[in-house]
């Protein structure tokens, strides 16, 4: 081939995109950017794209500033001046956020015109009686106007192929399902254009259901994979002198799914799983932190090396991007769709602050930039990193063998947020748990919402992201901080879980004490940050002493968490199953306190029963179920569906406000109000038995009789009071019975 030849043919491929690279030299248009303020401001914006100088000029037209920029696709750091006002500012309008030479600044996000787009076209039409959807997906072509190519595209429904029409004239996915079963149904989308570009992954979740669903409504069940239920032998692997309580121990999905077939889920009220992280762990140990000299596997699956795989970006040495233990893609697929046909949502805990040094991540980029090294005059580990050094939370490293992810580095931050897109669009899940928020800096957070409500909740319905910021009883603004409109919808309720254990298990706080805490407690979070944070309350979790351990004073008998007796007793003289039934009462009024609290109960596996242990990982004991529970457990699990259930059928206790009726040190009634549902609620907190005529007079509408929810007998109403018994440590609901 002859040299003018070979350039001429290198010159078409570069047109076309045709030789194996996505650039092209088409130009896309102008990007507008606008802000909103005063015809008097005589706006500037500045970025990297004119080195930060004030040489673009923005014009005031129809109430807003706004300017043209030509940029080649990527990420710009920018922001506005005020030439009157002689200072800089942030988007006000645009949450996202990078970083330039350590300075904060807003983000814009320039995409590349050569490729195609597709949206949803309108809500999706429901009805629930006939059991219809129907929605159109729109098709935009890329800057060279190629059509799609329905041969490559790929449009699923569930998993599975979909059923669709496509209109040639307007560029329409047309979908018209019928004869669907109740349960989430969705569409995903990925289509590919005549020239082979892409469009990004749009999915299309819709509900088939009687009542629609919010989270206030919703009752989370939190299980930890390896711990919860051995259901297929084959994928079990521990590690060689490994301690047992610190190894593999053999719980996967198939067990999973055998229990939501099972429905000891939907038999307890359940609606919402969290589960474990499905990505890939590290097989290799690791030394616990401090001065811990004992070894771990990763079976809590929080050393994560399959960080950054999408669809598109397989992580390289890898074969699946799912832990093996846990099983395969397509049974995480089966549990999520098994899960959605019981009307259960699927929460996933995902680990966004570090990754484990066997990770490629961390092999291909240490030094570029991607991680938090030790800065001037503190120590590094043997991987250069700032082991915590709590004084330095976001730059500090768990362990010398978790490096912690600096997401100020844009490349860094892009590869976390699209492996998180993808893993809830691939795998269809309706809400994360973020662990270690308070480990990272804010800007992570708000890009995670940003991409969430772009790229997943295309019909509305709503997602939920729950952080995990561990504080003590009065952690407030440190929780608080982090929930908002472009932030998380909640965040777990430390604060009042300290103050539950006190009162119900330790009996170390009155009720009195009690009551002023949930004062400022109650609308905390929504009056300081966010009017609609919906919280999650618990009595333990899988990095507390069990609850029902403190309630039998197995440690000192003080503190919430066990103090240290609570760390000594992890492998030695662990605590035992209680004998006597008093532990499980506490245990039982903590419950109906949770329960008739606002915001979403959270069942760590093996509260809703009764389960012992101390600190991790001794609270990490592997599930029981049927004959190999106790009498003591068995009715502290029938207690538990009671509650999950009785929550399910009032609305005053998902959405109802508290009106106190009686505090004295050891009882407490009040009643949960909304609209015409009254329920109250009454705790003897003693181990004598109580009888009290309750004045509920300030209650309105109020029956003239009243059923108890545990004991199921009828209370008459006289003269706007009622009678109540309670045993010693026990709790009772009352509300309008038939």
């Amino acid at each position: 081939m002859k040299a003018y030849q070979f350039l001429i043919l290198f010159l078409l491929c570069l047109i076309v995109a045709s030789c194996g690279k996505e650039s092209s030299l088409v130009s896309c248009p102008p990007v507008t950017v606008t802000t909103s303020g005063r015809a008097e401001d005589d706006l500037y914006i500045r970025g990297s794209f004119n080195n930060w100088q004030l040489v673009t000029p923005m014009k005031f037209r129809d109430g807003k500033w706004s300017v043209e920029l030509n940029l080649k696709p990527g990420d710009y750091p920018y922001n506005f001046y005020s030439k009157r006002k002689r200072s800089g500012f942030n988007d006000p309008d645009n949450s996202l956020t990078m970083f330039d030479n350590g300075t904060r600044y807003s983000r814009l996000m320039v995409n590349d015109c050569k490729y195609p787009e597709i949206e949803l076209a309108g809500k999706p039409s429901t009805d629930f009686e006939k059991g219809e959807i129907s929605f159109k997906m729109k098709f935009y072509p890329g800057i060279a106007g190629a059509g799609p190519d329905l041969d490559k595209s790929i449009v699923r429904y569930n998993y599975g192929e979909a059923q669709y029409e496509f209109n040639s004239n307007d560029n329409t996915f047309i979908v018209n399902a019928k004869d669907l079963q109740p349960g989430k149904h969705t569409w995903y989308f990925k289509i590919f254009d005549r020239s082979g570009f892409s469009t990004d992954t749009v999915t299309v979740p819709v509900w088939i259901e009687e009542r629609e669903f919010k989270w206030e409504d919703a009752f989370i069940y939190q299980i930890m994979t390896d711990r919860f239920k051995n259901g297929d032998k084959t994928n079990d692997d521990p590690l060689e002198d490994i301690h047992f309580k610190a190894n593999w121990q053999g719980g996967d999905f198939r067990g999973i799914i055998k229990k939501i077939d099972d429905n000891y889920f939907t038999d307890m009220g359940v609606n919402a799983l969290w589960i474990s992280s499905p990505i890939i762990n590290t097989p290799n140990p690791g030394k616990g932190m401090g001065n811990d000299p004992r070894y771990y596997s990763a079976y809590h699956s929080y050393w994560p090396i399959g960080t950054g795989w999408t669809d598109t970006n397989p992580v390289p040495g890898l074969d699946t991007p799912i832990e093996k233990r846990f099983g395969t893609v397509e049974e995480l697929k089966e549990l999520v769709k098994k899960a959605h046909e019981k009307g259960i949502r699927v929460i996933l805990d995902v680990v966004p602050n570090h990754v484990h040094t066997d990770s490629y991540l961390w092999q291909t980029y240490k030094n570029m930039g991607w991680f938090n090294l030790a800065g001037e005059g503190l120590p590094a580990n043997e991987n250069g990193g700032y082991t915590c050094g709590w004084e330095r939370p976001i730059e500090c490293w768990f362990t010398d063998y978790l490096a912690d992810i600096d997401h100020t580095n844009i490349d860094a931050m892009n590869s976390v947020i699209d492996h998180i897109i993808w893993l809830v669009q691939e795998f269809d899940i309706d809400g994360l748990r973020i662990d270690a928020v308070r480990l990272m800096i804010i800007d992570f957070t708000t890009t995670l919402q940003n991409f969430i409500q772009r790229k997943v909740t295309t019909t509305g319905i709503p997602f939920y992201m729950i952080g995990e910021t561990f504080t003590n009883d009065k952690g407030w603004d440190e929780i608080g901080m982090y929930i908002g409109e472009d932030k998380l919808e909640g965040q777990f309720d430390f604060p009042l879980y300290h103050h539950i254990v006190r009162t119900f298990l330790l009996q170390s706080e009155t009720f009195d004490t009690f009551t002023k805490f949930l004062k400022e407690n109650d609308y905390r979070y929504q009056g300081d940050y966010f009017e609609f944070a919906v919280m999650g309350n618990f009595i333990g979790n899988h990095d507390v002493a069990r609850a029902l351990s403190l309630a039998n004073r197995d440690f000192d008998g003080t503190t919430s968490q066990g103090g240290a007796e609570a760390h000594a007793k992890v492998w030695e003289n662990s605590p035992t199953l209680p004998d006597e039934e008093e532990p499980f009462k506490k245990m039982r009024n903590a419950l109906t306190f949770m329960f008739t609290h606002p915001g979403i109960p959270v069942i760590y596996q093996g509260d809703e029963f009764g389960m012992p242990g101390a600190n991790d990982p001794d609270n990490r004991r592997m599930m029981i179920f049927g004959d190999d529970l106790s009498s003591n457990q068995k009715e502290t699990l029938e207690h538990t569906k009671i509650l999950g259930n009785f929550r399910h059928d009032h609305p005053s206790l998902r959405y109802g406000n508290r009106v106190n009726i009686e505090i004295e040190d050891n009882f407490y009634a009040f009643a949960m109000v909304k609209d015409n549902d009254t329920v109250i609620a009454v705790f003897n907190n003693s181990n004598d038995e109580i009888e009290i005529a309750l004045d509920i007079s300030k209650l309105r509408n109020i029956p003239e009789k009243m059923k108890g929810l545990f004991s199921q007998e009828m209370m008459n109403v006289d003269d706007e009071k009622i009678s109540v018994t309670l045993g010693s440590f026990s709790s009772e609901l009352f509300y309008k019975g038939d």
